[in-house]
Order: structure tokens, then C-alpha cells, then sequence
């Protein structure tokens, strides 16, 4: 078994070191980039300027989709081109990325849009090349008011049922990563790009000024013979530092999901909720041991570092959520977690409101030689990847560089081997884990978040009993996962391990607020901390959780 851990290196042992490829951006479109050059045996260094996935690609609705809903806006190519990477990601994460059933109600008042949906997925279908019984049928009232317990009964008359995937996407991006330095990647987070180094008008390279939260500033020069912006929203910001000039224009649009307790929305399937008057919906999607529900899309225009969840964006899935489950009368007060997030589309004077715009995404070949991937979705980064590293590739060749062909559609993520067979390893896992007392419930989140790897958090609870215990009452996160998240993952602040490498503060806000003392005692007694340090990591992670 793979078990290679993302080491983080000081910048003084990058400064003065030459790559063929440099990587800025570390979320799931830089790590596929990342991922595939790596593989191709080119030399590759991946640099973020926060955590890995701590912009948009820790904050999706969590699915691996075909995008059903830009076929309203008849984006074919986007949606031909995702379900088949969905097919694709369900080989590589079998752990990670599951297969979910999602309702579409129908009530009678609205004929022309049950017809309209029904058409929209027999295309979707088409399409994936569905067949049996994932593909989408017709349901009846009672079979709709089952899977969707509380759901407003009257009209109802039945309902669509269709599949699509789901995911973790931040654990997601991690795993990609992991991969890529499994084939040689060097990935660095809190490296912020100070300036693209030019010379005679060409990117040679980068400057990174070192932000860790135990950084002294260091400063690194690192030269990379092509230099990749996959910085999603900031990527005019990447293209025009050190003087240089953007060729792709972003254009924001913001997108805030909240998570609702099970018994709160005791839904057995995933759903589509209509929003009311704008003529969207909402996914409402289970997820760990909550349902999210999500997302709006509005333009954004504001400080792209300080995104915060306002109250009336809140108040708006509410509403819907209220209008599909009169009963369930949701409040603020029933969030336990919420997040913002921004889409990185490619800006399009001719749409009208950002939910119009294409999905899909561009690459650019600048005349100072910086290439830029940018758009495209969390379902497709590997095909974004593909197309991009072709390009590195044909530049590299100029000068004569050989490297292999894109294999990505072959790596494993989560330290499987093809050959494993999934449900007998989980059997041995749930055996192991039974001598420390470990339920089923707990292995099952072991695995679904770890793989294969999650026989590295077993043997370190076998090591230490004390690992064994449960982070927090009332979730099945063992304290292993806390060590595992900053000697293996590269975690380096609170909010990394309890946001991005366990998914507590998403589910639970206030499971993580009681465990964040204790949690940052432990992370502190890790990463060598100042107790004036620990008590800042502390102060920062509550505050973060109120945005």
C-alpha cells in the first residue's frame, strides 16, 4: 500500500532550485495539473497561498455531476464532458465519490416543467450511457413522500428519480495532491506568490514569501521553465503581478450552502428544492452526518480573501427549504455550519446573472509565457488538467523535452490498488478496529475519508490507545485523524484541521467550538507552537466560524 504523506519543505530548500513546471494555485484545478505533470515525469512544484483547497474547492455542494442544470442553459459539451469524468472518478475514488439518488418532485400545477425535467434527463441519460436501474425513472406520490419524509403534499403527484455522485471535495483535492507528490511533486501551502520573476519579458519563475503561521518571512526565489496560474478567482491578480498583463477575465459569482441536522431534514435521498420566484433550486444532498443545502449563485464584487455568509442569503434557503417542508419550520437557529464560496467563471458581458454563464473552461498561452487554466468544475478537473499539461508539454518540446502521456485516468486516489476488493478490506478494517474498541459506524468514516489509508490512522490508535478516543462526543472522528491531519497533511493552523482535513466545523460548528482548546493543545504540542500562538489559532478559527 501508498502511503506517501505531503512533507512541506522550508523555502530555503526551494530557493534557488529549477522545475520544469510551477504550479500556483492549490486547489482541485492546480492539483490536477499538478497530478498530471508529475506523472508525466516532468519536475513539478505546486504552491498555494493559504491551505490546500481553502477557496472554492473546499466549498461546493460536494458533488461529482453531470450538471443537470446547465442543460437549462443548453451547455452540452460542459454536461457530455462531466458525466463521463463522473464515471471515471467513481473507478479512481471508490471510497470517496458514491453514487446518490436524487428526487425531483412534481406537483401538478407545474405540467410543463415536470415534462421539461423529464425531457432534460432522458438527454442527461443519453448521454452518460446509463443503463438498469441508474437510469432515471418515473415515481410514484408515496414513493416520493417516503424518501422525502415532510415533504408539502399538496398537488404532489410523483417524481423523478435520477443518480449522481457524491464527494468530499476538499479531502478530494487533498488526495489528488498526495497523488502528485507520489510521482515526485513537491507541494507547498501558505507560499504565497509575491511576484512572477520576468526576464526579457518571459516568466523564468516565482518569488514566494513564506506564511505559515510559524514563518519568519523567508523569501525564496524558485525558477520553473513554464509557470501555470490556476488561481480560479485570483486570476487576473496572479497574471498581473511583477507588471505583467491578464489575458482571462474572471468573474466571480458567489455560492453559500448551510448544513441542517438529519432530524431536522430527515430526507433518505439527495433532492432538488425550487427556490421560489428566481426559478432556481437548491441541492439539499446528505453528507457525512448532516444534509447540505445549497447553493445560491449572485455576482461578487467584494474583497475576494473575506467571504462571509450573509444573514439574508441564509434566510433565502430557509425559505425554500420551509415552502418544500412546511412542517419542519427551519430556523437560524437549526444551521449547524455554513460556508461561501466563489465560482471562478469566465466573464461573459452577453449572460444575464451569473447562473447563465458557461461552466466551461479556458486555457491561455500568454506572450510572456504564463500559461492559464481557469473556470471548468470540480467534476472536470482532470480533462482541464489533460488539456493543460498537452500545452506545458508542446512548450517544453520546443526545447526538445520528452515526458510520458497523460495517465491520470489510472491512478488510484486514497492508496487503493486496482486490484483491492473494497468491502473485504473493510471487513479486516472493522476487525482490527473492534481490538480498540472502534465501532463499524466509525471505520465506515475512516474509510469513506481515508481508503485505503485509513489503516495508517488504526495502527496509530494501536500505537497510542489514547488515538482511539472520539474527538468530539457524538461523531464518529477519532483523535488519530487530528495527528494525521498535521504530520501527514500538511494542516498547519486550526482552521486547516478541523474545516479541510476533518469536515467538523462544516457539520458542527459548535462541536468544533468545544473542541478547539484541546484540539489546538494538541496541534501546538505538534508543530512546536508559542503558547501566544495557540491562543491566536484559537481566536481566529471561532471567528472564522461566524462568517
Amino acid at each position: 500500500m501508498i502511503t506517501k504523506d505531503i512533507v512541506r519543505p522550508s523555502l530555503q530548500e526551494l530557493s534557488g532550485r529549477k522545475f520544469d513546471v510551477i504550479v500556483i494555485g492549490g486547489g482541485i484545478t492546480g492539483a490536477g495539473v499538478a497530478q498530471d505533470s508529475a506523472s508525466r515525469g516532468l519536475s513539478t512544484l505546486l504552491v498555494e497561498k493559504g491551505d490546500f483547497a481553502s477557496g472554492t474547492s473546499s466549498k461546493s455542494t460536494k458533488l461529482i455531476h453531470g450538471g443537470l442544470r446547465y442543460l437549462q442553459n443548453f451547455q452540452f459539451g460542459v454536461v457530455l464532458e462531466s458525466v463521463r469524468e463522473r464515471q471515471v472518478q467513481l473507478k479512481l475514488a471508490p471510497h470517496m465519490v458514491h453514487s446518490l439518488p436524487f428526487v425531483i418532485p412534481a406537483y401538478g400545477k407545474n405540467w410543463f416543467n415536470n415534462r421539461k425535467w423529464e425531457l432534460g434527463l432522458w438527454v442527461y441519460d443519453c448521454m452518460a450511457g446509463l443503463s438498469g436501474n441508474r437510469f432515471h425513472k418515473r415515481i410514484s406520490r408515496q414513493e416520493v413522500i417516503d424518501l422525502c419524509p415532510g415533504i408539502r403534499q399538496e398537488g404532489l403527484v410523483g417524481g423523478l428519480l435520477y443518480y449522481d455522485c457524491r464527494t468530499d471535495d476538499a479531502r478530494h483535492t487533498l488526495e489528488v495532491i498526495k497523488s502528485a507528490c507520489e510521482h515526485g511533486c513537491v507541494a507547498v501551502n501558505y507560499a504565497r506568490v509575491s511576484s512572477l520573476v520576468r526576464e526579457n519579458g518571459r516568466v523564468v519563475g516565482v518569488e514566494l514569501i513564506d506564511e505559515s503561521p510559524t514563518a519568519s518571512g523567508a523569501v525564496a526565489r524558485v525558477c520553473g521553465r513554464v509557470v501555470v496560474n490556476a488561481t480560479g478567482v485570483w486570476t487576473q491578480k496572479t497574471a498581473e503581478l511583477g507588471g505583467g498583463k491578464a489575458s482571462v477575465a474572471v468573474s466571480p459569482a458567489k455560492g453559500v450552502h448551510i448544513t441542517l441536522a438529519p432530524e431536522r431534514l430527515p430526507i433518505k435521498s439527495a433532492m432538488l428544492i425550487p427556490t421560489g420566484a428566481d426559478g432556481r433550486f437548491c441541492f439539499a444532498v446528505p453528507w457525512y452526518d448532516s444534509i447540505i443545502v445549497g447553493t445560491t449563485d449572485t455576482p461578487y464584487n467584494g474583497d475576494l480573501d473575506r467571504i462571509a455568509t450573509e444573514e439574508e442569503e441564509v434566510e433565502y434557503i430557509l425559505a425554500a427549504v420551509n415552502e418544500q417542508f412546511p412542517q419542519a419550520r427551519v430556523t437560524s437557529a437549526d444551521v449547524t455550519g455554513k460556508f461561501a464560496g466563489l465560482r471562478p467563471l469566465i466573464r461573459d458581458a452577453k449572460a444575464k446573472g451569473t447562473t447563465k454563464v458557461s461552466r466551461k473552461h479556458t486555457l491561455e498561452h500568454s506572450r510572456d509565457g504564463l500559461v492559464t487554466i481557469a473556470g471548468g468544475k470540480l467534476t472536470t478537473y482532470r480533462p482541464m488538467a489533460k488539456e493543460t499539461v498537452d500545452l506545458v508539454v508542446k512548450i517544453l518540446n520546443r526545447s526538445g523535452r520528452f515526458c510520458g502521456p497523460c495517465i491520470t485516468g489510472e491512478l488510484m486516489l486514497g492508496g487503493w490498488a486496482s486490484d483491492i476488493v473494497r468491502p473485504a478490506f473493510v471487513k479486516a478494517l472493522q476487525k482490527r478496529a473492534a481490538a480498540l474498541g472502534l465501532g463499524d459506524k466509525t471505520v465506515e468514516t475512516l474509510e469513506r475519508m481515508y481508503g485505503q489509508r485509513a489503516c495508517s490512522l488504526i495502527q496509530m490508535a494501536m500505537s497510542d490507545r489514547s488515538l482511539a478516543e472520539p474527538l468530539v462526543e457524538g461523531h464518529t472522528y477519532i483523535k488519530a485523524q487530528l495527528v494525521y491531519a498535521v504530520e501527514s497533511e500538511a494542516a498547519l493552523t486550526l482552521e486547516d484541521a478541523l474545516s479541510r482535513r476533518i469536515r467538523l466545523a462544516i457539520t458542527d460548528s459548535q462541536g468544533a467550538r468545544q473542541i478547539a482548546e484541546s484540539a489546538s493543545q494538541t496541534m501546538a504540542r505538534l508543530l512546536g507552537w508559542t503558547e501566544e500562538l495557540r491562543k491566536a489559532q484559537v481566536e481566529a478559527f471561532l471567528a472564522g466560524l461566524d462568517c
